[in-house]
């Protein structure tokens, strides 16, 4: 049995995020290994005796809401170092033995710069699952006003401040540079033994961007698939429906996809809620778009409920997604999904076997697909559901998952 340090921002369900990591904690715990968590402190938070050594909250959400000099400065010296997360991390370990350290999410909050060379001080190996591209954006999307941009390559992060890619705010731009900068010049990647990619996509970018092909593991994140089941949630739509499940922004292709469906005979549900929704809602009342129906955010079992029941999924993403689970989830449930060509998506959504691709923010090429499948017989859209199914399955499966992440345990010197 070894003991791993599970290192997140949130030890509460937060997203995707922690989707894998409450997964990754499970797998770790049947294989007889003791998950011990390192996190941020929240009312939120699951209980766990080692909450002792977390950090203080930052909620920066609420300091934008209430402007403080004072802590707007404490935040943006905590979000470049942060001694507290130095101070705890060492206290744990040197209290409780850790044998292996997996990262997740711990940019603005744990800061890998104050925690990694100190997990490297007790020759620790140190795994750090990909969730995004903040390592490589100090926007962490790849997207400066609205639009895949890929200027700082080569460390070159003023242009984050000159685009003001973050938020449209030169400060919040500046704070993000300064902490992609800080981060370059201590470099704590460089402890790091593998980064664990959960999409070939993903893994590719950071060799694109310097990173040695050596540490670079293409692991797809593993699915409880059992979580899926349906549990009693019902939903009785009057007609036939597609849907899209997500958060209601630009980049995730919404946009494009309320204009693709305005003159189609069939009605689009859109599933989440975003900082764009008023301005989307706006743009269907001002262009008299009648079928578009907005549910605002659902619990699991109702979205999965709506998923089982609509004809198929949208997933219009502009931006380079990684894994998203939304996607996984309606292939699981053998619905057939008409995803965008970019990031991670066309590893799941295989042209004209489980789904169809367009050309990101391509309204036409997008009404023409859903248009086709629409078309498409029942036993033929049943035929890419099950295909969609059958791939999903493959794509998040344990034993693969097992089988890979065995290697890089022994290449540490580690037992899974």
């Amino acid at each position: 049995m070894s003991r791993i340090l599970i290192a997140n921002w949130t030890w509460y369900p937060s997203g995707g995020d922690w989707t894998y990591v409450d997964t990754l904690c499970k797998f770790y715990e049947s294989k007889g290994h003791e998950v011990i968590p390192f996190s941020m402190h929240d009312e939120r938070n699951f209980e766990t005796p080692y909450s002792k050594y977390f950090v203080s909250k930052i909620d920066y959400k609420q300091l934008n809401k209430n402007k403080s000099s004072l802590n707007g400065l404490k935040a943006v010296k905590n979000s470049l170092y942060s001694y507290e997360a130095k101070n705890n991390i060492k206290k744990l370990l040197t209290e409780n033995k850790v044998d292996l350290v997996h990262l997740n999410n711990i940019h603005h909050y744990l800061t890998p710069g104050s925690i990694i060379p100190e997990i490297k001080k007790y020759n620790i190996p140190i795994l750090w699952t990909l969730h995004d591209y903040v390592i490589l954006c100090p926007n962490t999307t790849f997207i400066s006003k609205d639009k895949v941009c890929e200027n700082c390559k080569g460390g070159k992060y003023y242009h984050c401040i000159t685009q003001k890619c973050k938020k449209g705010s030169t400060m919040a731009s500046i704070v993000a540079s300064m902490e992609s900068y800080t981060n370059k010049w201590l470099n704590p990647y460089k402890y790091v033994d593998y980064f664990l990619c959960p999409s070939h996509f993903i893994a590719n970018k950071f060799i694109e961007f310097g990173f040695d092909e050596k540490r670079i593991v293409k692991l797809y994140n593993p699915f409880d698939v059992a979580s899926i089941k349906m549990n009693g949630a019902t939903i009785n739509p009057e007609k036939k429906y597609i849907v899209y499940v997500g958060n209601i922004l630009k980049v995730k292709g919404v946009f494009t996809l309320v204009k693709a469906v305005r003159d189609l005979n069939i009605d689009l549900y859109i599933i989440g809620d975003g900082e764009s929704m008023q301005e989307l809602q706006a743009l269907t009342k001002q262009n008299t778009i009648n079928n578009v129906y907005f549910l605002g955010k659902k619990n699991k079992q109702e979205v999965l409920a709506y998923v089982k029941k609509s004809q198929f999924v949208i997933v219009p993403s502009e931006w380079y997604e990684n894994l998203p689970y939304s996607l996984v989830e309606a292939l699981l449930l053998s619905k057939p999904v008409i995803g965008a060509k970019i990031g991670g998506i066309p590893e799941l959504v295989l042209d004209n076997k489980t789904g169809y691709l367009f050309e990101p923010g391509n309204e036409t090429d997008l009404k023409n697909k859903i248009s086709r499948m629409l078309a498409l017989p029942q036993e033929e859209l049943d035929t890419m559901g099950k295909e969609a199914n059958r791939h999903a399955n493959n794509i998040v499966d344990f034993k693969n998952f097992e089988a890979k992440l065995t290697d890089v345990f022994k290449s540490v010197g580690c037992s899974l």
